[in-house]
């Protein structure tokens, strides 16, 4: 057994309720328990990023930066920690060079201290600016693999990707195992090889869906990991991860556990209380799924693409879009599925069994990710489906600089009499990042609201699986 035990970073203010409840926990039924999160001895606490800044705007009617400042006042002893999607940011798209640097430097100030950053592609080139950009604000620029399986992905893809990211200046190194596909002894071998090529710190996360989670962890920390991530026992397992309890037992004799289990057991009691609230986010899902370890969606999708068949009384579908799931991502050469891949697969994939003949009505952001225009597609894409898209239009190439967006913000203010919002540069982010979510906001008197509707956004069907 190593020496030295990994650290734990707890995941439930994120990804933990993105993944069961579809990110729809609110910023109140959050701030009771941060003291006692803050209390636990975490190495880090994960509280934004990935699905929660456009469902706070989408869905709650919360200002997502209203709630990182929230978080700021209340943990004082843990660093706070976001997952941020490389030049697509909290977003579905590339965003341009000024609006990186504005958002990473604005979200450093209000607190966060470690940024994993991923690509959707594993392209290294959409997240050296981020690196760059964290690294000048003196945080944690934790650079990512988006870990999957294909003909194409291996272990000498791994190894090479991980010691691309680290030449880049990444702090540190995490591994995202979004759809829990990483076996046991797969992952005992992958890290002591990184572990013997890295000089920086290592991290793992792992998804439940498949029922790997708790072993694959437990190998992780037997080849030396340096932190795990779990989630509180009440928002743990199924879609989400290894619950905190169970993996702190199983690394700590009950005599030398440096973690309060007692302050851990208030933690999941509270969130025990909490979860029923959201009950009709949950999904379907009440076991493992062995079938993701072939079809590869991600756990945070399937409760989102389940409340959105039911809302167009589709359910009897679900079974045969995800079997078009993997069928399209071996036409497009492999890229793995996480956001927004994941979300353009998937709304394709809706499209084909929706249509009942496939590709014969394509997503523009499908056709954008076929052509390149997403990042460098890690195998080859099928003849028959470029001849498809090789007639179709391409990207649009549109104004995406903040000096744009400042004034088109302007202009919306003042049309609706609000006060110059656009001179701060949260809001302003609020409106470059979710224009039409940004808009209904800040147009809204009704606070604290919820929007039922799980609708098809920006083109795509499917947009929560970090």
């Amino acid at each position: 057994m190593p020496s030295k035990k990994p650290s734990i970073t707890e995941v439930v203010l994120r990804d933990g309720q993105q993944s069961l409840i579809a990110t729809r926990m609110i910023t109140a039924d959050m701030l009771p328990i941060l003291e006692k999160l803050d209390s636990v001895g975490y190495s880090s606490l994960e509280v934004w990023g990935g699905a929660t800044y456009d469902c706070c705007l989408r869905f709650l009617n919360e200002d997502p930066w209203h709630r990182l400042r929230i978080f700021k006042q209340n943990l004082k002893k843990t660093k706070m920690q976001m997952l941020l999607r490389g030049k697509n940011l909290v977003g579905y798209k590339q965003f341009d060079e000024s609006v990186i640097s504005m958002f990473i430097e604005n979200a450093s100030k209000e607190g966060i201290s470690i940024f994993r950053i991923f690509d959707s592609l594993n392209d290294v080139n959409n997240i050296e600016s981020c690196i760059k950009n964290v690294n000048k604000h003196n945080k944690n620029s934790q650079g990512t693999i988006c870990y999957t399986t294909s003909p194409v992905h291996n272990e000498k893809y791994w190894l090479k990707l991980a010691k691309n990211i680290e030449d880049m200046g990444a702090k540190s190194i995490a591994i995202k195992d979004m759809a829990g596909l990483l076996r046991p002894s797969t992952c005992y071998e992958l890290i002591t090889k990184l572990k013997k090529n890295l000089n920086i710190p290592l991290h793992l996360h792992t998804h439940s869906t498949t029922g790997l989670s708790d072993a694959t962890n437990f190998k992780a920390y037997e080849a030396g990991i340096d932190n795990i991530d779990t989630s509180i026992s009440s928002f743990s397992n199924l879609y989400a991860h290894t619950a905190t309890e169970s993996f702190i037992s199983m690394i700590y004799e009950s005599n030398k556990n440096p973690y309060k289990m007692k302050l851990l057991t208030e933690i999941a009691d509270y969130f025990k209380k909490i979860r029923p609230k959201y009950i009709k986010y949950e999904g379907s899902m009440r076991g493992v799924d062995v079938d993701m370890l072939i079809n590869q969606v991600p756990g945070g999708m399937l409760s989102i693409l389940e409340k959105q068949l039911s809302d167009i009384n589709k359910s009897h579908k679900l079974k045969d879009i995800i079997n078009e799931i993997p069928r399209i991502r071996a036409d497009v050469g492999y890229v793995p599925l996480v956001t927004p891949s994941s979300q353009i697969i998937g709304a394709q994939a809706l499209l084909n069994v929706l249509d009942g003949e496939r590709y014969k009505n394509l997503n523009k952001e499908f056709i954008d990710l076929v052509c390149g225009f997403y990042g460098k597609i890690p195998g080859k894409v099928s003849t028959e489906l470029k001849k498809i898209i090789d007639s179709k239009k391409y990207m649009e190439d549109k104004p995406n600089n903040t000096k744009y967006f400042k004034n088109k913000f302007k202009e919306f203010c003042k049309k609706h009499s609000l006060p110059d919002l656009y001179k701060d540069q949260c809001h302003l982010l609020n409106f470059i990042l979710f224009k039409k979510e940004a808009k209904d906001y800040y147009l809204s008197s009704e606070k604290n609201s919820t929007n039922e509707i799980i609708g098809l956004q920006e083109g795509f069907g499917l947009y929560i699986n970090d």
